[in-house]
């Protein structure tokens, strides 16, 4: 029978000793045997018959046994306390809940930054609506009063622009081409001809070009009394060009005859000849300064809408229009770019709670291996624990003459318990959070909706007057 003990004594520990030879935390029963004497304490005491029958206190061999094991297990509690502090830290360092909480104020953010904006221009853009409207209004009663159903006509900026350039370009044109001529009959050759001939072409190109874009348009006026004042400016202005064409051949002609006054006698040739010139050249003068003053006039004519004053009154509409939506499209894009870093403030904090959360889990589950790996330790002293008591008394038996045994080796003494805190408070929170985060997912398209709301909301109150009204087309604004 004690040998069967003492057999199964030597399995078990090379068992264990074989299992856990790579691991440190494992106890090795057979080095704390050698360590402590256990085999040999035994045998020693069984020889005086020790430990007593009566005893109920261990002996001092199987109290170093229990206090070896209890150092062991204190010390890796100690390990797997700190390890425990280190994943706790990194969990505090986790700020999910506040951001998930902080969700729900993006939209209350964004309406306060929305009402500051709203606030700080209402005055100018109502103040360009009502300017706006009031210029609407003055060309829809204009349209009424002229029954013009149509749009108004004339050209854009930069075509006004180019028609301003051709006016200039016909002075130029005409100075140069009359230039030639001039220079015949003067000392300072082509230069004095083309300065001669430019200060003429001025007069009679801009004062065509003026009485095209000011009064001759007065013929398409409804009332009879603005048309005979612009038929009165037509034939006027015709008379201006052929006079002022004469002028210039007689001019012409005088200078080639070397006149002392050129000016002078031309005036007295205007009078008394207008139409006879001294040669062919002169003629082709003459038809150059019609051509190009009939240009001008052209060019005058329709540099705005052939109706008069109505091309006036649609600039002044549209620039005051424009003023209006062009602050209005500013702070809707300000308002757009408030809602844009909502939204993007929004996706970001969710994604931030996902991540946290799945972080939390995974600190969680730490936690949960370093718990498991404890107990393992503990269930491993346990058995060392029992293994080496066991052996301790199989031995002592084995070898006592009296053939008695203590009382007290029907029960192995007990450890002290060392409990890891568990993380139910940790789970706790992570429920806690996964279910806010639930209803976050859930609610996160209502959350866009409203700030979707809200940004129409503070848009519609900027639109002092609606939209369609100002611009039936809604061409400006969209």
């Amino acid at each position: 029978m004690k040998k069967n003990v003492s057999s199964l004594w030597h399995s078990k520990s090379s068992l264990v000793t074989q299992q856990y030879s790579s691991n440190s935390d494992v106890l090795d029963v057979s080095d704390m045997d050698e360590h402590l004497g256990v085999s040999d304490s035994a045998r020693q005491l069984a020889s005086s018959n020790l430990p007593n029958p009566q005893s109920q206190s261990l002996s001092s061999t199987e109290t170093q046994i229990v206090q070896a094991i209890e150092r062991h297990r204190q010390k890796k509690f100690d390990q797997t306390m700190v390890e425990m502090q280190s994943v706790q830290n990194e969990i505090t360092q986790l700020n999910e809940l506040p951001d998930l909480q902080n969700v729900w104020l993006i939209e209350t953010n964004f309406e306060r930054e929305a009402t500051q904006l709203v606030s700080e221009q209402s005055q100018l853009i109502r103040s360009l609506a009502s300017n706006a409207q009031k210029k609407v209004r003055e060309l829809n009663r204009f349209k009424e009063q002229n029954n013009l159903q149509r749009e108004p006509e004339y050209p854009s900026s930069s075509s006004q622009f180019l028609r301003y350039c051709l006016l200039i370009f016909l002075i130029v044109v005409e100075a140069l081409f009359n230039a030639e001529f001039f220079s015949e009959g003067l000392s300072t050759g082509l230069l004095g001809g083309f300065t001669y001939a430019a200060s003429l072409a001025a007069i009679n190109v801009l004062l065509s070009f003026f009485l095209g874009k000011s009064v001759i348009r007065l013929i398409n006026h409804r009332t009879i009394s603005q048309k005979v004042a612009g038929l009165i400016a037509l034939f006027f202005t015709i008379t201006f060009m052929l006079t002022m064409a004469s002028a210039i051949a007689h001019i012409r002609d005088q200078l080639v005859m070397e006149s002392l006054e050129p000016a002078k006698m031309a005036l007295i040739e205007l009078k008394n000849n207008p139409l006879e010139f001294a040669d062919l050249f002169s003629w082709l003068l003459f038809a150059v300064s019609v051509s190009f003053a009939f240009g001008a006039l052209m060019d005058g004519l329709f540099i705005d809408d052939l109706y008069p004053g109505y091309g006036a009154l649609a600039r002044k509409s549209e620039a005051a229009l424009n003023d209006y939506f062009e602050e209005l499209d500013e702070v809707r894009q300000e308002l757009e770019e408030y809602k844009l870093s909502a939204l993007l403030d929004l996706e970001k904090s969710i994604e931030k709670a996902k991540s946290s959360i799945s972080n939390y889990r995974s600190y969680i589950d730490r936690k949960k291996t370093i718990k498991l790996k404890y107990e393992q330790i503990l269930s491993d002293s346990d058995r060392a624990l029992v293994l080496l008591i066991q052996h301790f008394r199989a031995e002592n038996e084995m070898h006592r003459t009296d053939g008695l045994r203590p009382l007290y080796y029907d029960h192995l003494p007990s450890l002290k318990k060392l409990e890891i805190p568990w993380v139910e408070q940790d789970e706790q929170q992570l429920i806690l959070h996964t279910r806010l985060m639930q209803t976050l997912t859930s609610q996160s398209e209502d959350i866009r909706n409203k700030l979707h709301q809200t940004f129409q909301k503070y848009l519609d109150q900027l639109v002092f007057v609606p939209i369609d009204e100002l611009d039936p087309l809604q061409q400006r604004y969209n």
